[in-house]
């Protein structure tokens, strides 16, 4: 048998070994940058003003109403802990990495917030009877309770935290916030 040199891409990982073949390349989307603007970048740095910021102020934001959470939330739930559990009242059973795509935590965040839950015997986990590789995760009875109890106690933080808005400038800033998070 005669050995051939194979024809190679540019690129290894567009090669099969098995099959011999080159796979399709496809083309790879790099996100868009912006470049710097060159023009006057000393009165734009001399302009900018940090508690003009949106970033900035977002950060502050969350840093006061984390605190007024942390001071009146029921049974010493975390954010995410409370997040979890509200989520699972919401939809009802589902799998562990469906409920951490969710309530946008990764897969470690949402793992160790499941083994507290289920520690405190606020939530249960069980084999996906369709697919054993997933967990579905649920509310136990007395996670049902401190749901609905903590889900109480979060409109009293918010009326605090959100108590300088209007009605309608409460709804304004959800709405871009969610449009924020959406993009």
């Amino acid at each position: 048998m005669i050995n051939q040199e194979l024809p190679r891409p540019s690129h290894p990982a567009l090669f099969s070994r098995a099959t011999g073949k080159c796979r399709k390349r496809t083309k790879i989307v790099q996100p868009k940058t912006r470049t710097a603007p060159t023009e006057k970048p000393k009165e734009t740095a001399q302009s900018y003003r940090l508690d003009d910021a949106p970033g900035f102020l977002l950060r502050v934001a969350l840093r006061t109403h984390t605190s007024i959470f942390v001071a009146k939330m029921i049974e010493e739930l975390t954010p995410p802990q409370f997040s979890t559990l509200a989520k699972l009242r919401e939809v009802g059973s589902c799998s562990q990495n469906h409920l951490g795509r969710l309530i946008h935590y990764d897969s470690a965040t949402i793992t160790g917030v499941i083994n507290r839950l289920k520690s405190r015997g606020l939530i249960k986990s069980s084999k996906d009877p369709l697919d054993p590789r997933r967990r579905q995760i649920e509310l136990t009875d007395k996670g049902r309770r401190t749901a609905d109890a903590a889900i109480e106690t979060i409109a009293e933080i918010s009326g605090e935290t959100f108590a300088p808005l209007t009605r309608e400038e409460f709804r304004t800033l959800t709405e871009i916030l969610k449009k924020i998070i959406r993009r």
